[in-house]
């Protein structure tokens, strides 16, 4: 992989991949609307959240193509067939990983004002 190529998908179609499917997974599949009122975060802490988020997955994906050619062939020789497509452990694991980091975010930058409220108000003390 040419260091053009590295950087490309490092900082340019990974972050703006996992940002598409991010916000159309909360917004579409959950319906979650972050930027609404329903939504008790403020947009400076979704936007500042989402970024370090952004930056955790580039230091994830830089750390993946580094230690790519140190793995032992067992993790990068292709095991499975899924679709019609061939992928290998150590695509797999990084698949799942972003996808935990996803549902962490999720969790962490919606939290809904009416359960808040509803909560609060049932609430004796």
């Amino acid at each position: 992989m040419t260091l053009t190529n590295r950087d490309f998908l490092s900082f340019i179609a990974i972050p703006f991949a996992y940002s598409v499917g991010f916000f159309g997974w909360c917004y579409l599949a959950e319906k979650m609307p972050i930027f609404s009122k329903r939504n008790a975060r403020p947009v400076p802490t979704i936007l500042c959240g989402h970024v370090a988020v952004l930056l955790f997955l580039i230091l994830l994906a830089q750390m993946a193509i580094d230690f790519y050619p140190l793995l032992p062939g067992w993790m990068t020789d292709t095991i499975y067939i899924v679709r019609g497509g061939r992928h290998s452990l150590f695509g797999g694991l990084c698949i799942i990983s972003v996808l935990l980091v996803g549902l962490i975010e999720k969790k962490w930058i919606y939290i809904d004002s009416d359960a808040d409220k509803s909560a609060t108000e049932s609430d004796p003390s």
